[in-house]
């Protein structure tokens, strides 16, 4: 019962959200009625490219993926759209990456100064045990690597390492490469991929073993580097007694 009813809240604050912003879009005339809702190609493509153009779409990324962090794939779907909006592929890369790096912060501050309730609240109990019990299980080195990869929960560590008060000399170099690589990744990576040469299995063979290797390599140095960590608050612990 309680899960239905967080269902519902859940659409229907998406709902509302949703009918919100299509008002918003509407007023400033982004969109407009002819045989249904339309987008403004036109107002559209006259910011397109100038600073105030760049500044809207970085805040709505923000605003969004933030307010709606506890919603799954809510940062992806801006990841997809974005390129969708620009000719260059690195003005798509520098204002969602911008974005994520604002929202990921923003995130931190929230469970930092908000603590586990609140986060609780936002993103729902289940999803901060889950990210607090990564987080004490496999330390602190294994967090670049957390927001590396799409398996994990980004939204929830991030706001967990905030109620842990995770040192922001640890954090920011953390989600600059775990999430500045997959921005990376999904725009320009794997818009680049020739995916079209793959003509043959052999070319899927080699492009599934090189990534393969790459997150073995990435989990390797992982491994050393929480192994350093440890021997380090070992040695510190012993001076210390």
């Amino acid at each position: 019962k309680k899960t239905i009813l967080n269902l519902l809240l859940l659409v229907l604050v998406v709902a509302l959200l949703s009918l919100a912003a299509t008002a918003i879009l509407l007023a400033f005339g982004v969109l407009y009625f002819d045989n249904g809702i339309q987008l403004n190609f036109h107002l559209f493509d006259s910011f397109q490219n100038t600073w105030f153009g760049w500044l809207i779409v970085l805040a709505a990324q923000v605003i969004l993926t933030t307010v709606l962090c506890f919603v799954p794939g809510t940062t992806m779907t801006f990841l997809i759209l974005i390129p969708m909006l620009y000719d260059r592929l690195w003005q798509a890369f520098l204002i969602a990456f911008i974005g994520v790096m604002l929202s990921s912060v923003i995130m931190y501050l929230t469970g930092r100064y908000g603590g586990r309730r609140l986060c609780e609240r936002i993103l729902g109990k289940k999803d901060c045990e889950k990210a607090s019990d990564l987080l004490n299980r496999n330390g602190v080195a294994f967090f670049p690597v957390m927001m590396l990869f799409p398996m994990f929960p980004d939204d929830a560590l991030v706001m967990i390492a905030g109620t842990l008060k995770m040192p922001l000399k640890w954090f920011l170099p953390s989600i600059l490469f775990g999430r500045g690589i997959g921005v990376a990744s999904i725009i320009l990576g794997l818009g680049s991929i020739p995916y079209e040469k793959f003509t043959t299995p052999l070319h899927w063979i080699v492009f599934i073993l090189i990534a393969a290797l790459f997150i073995a390599g990435v989990l390797l140095l992982t491994f050393k580097l929480q192994k350093h960590l440890k021997k380090k608050e070992e040695k510190n612990s012993k001076k210390g007694s």
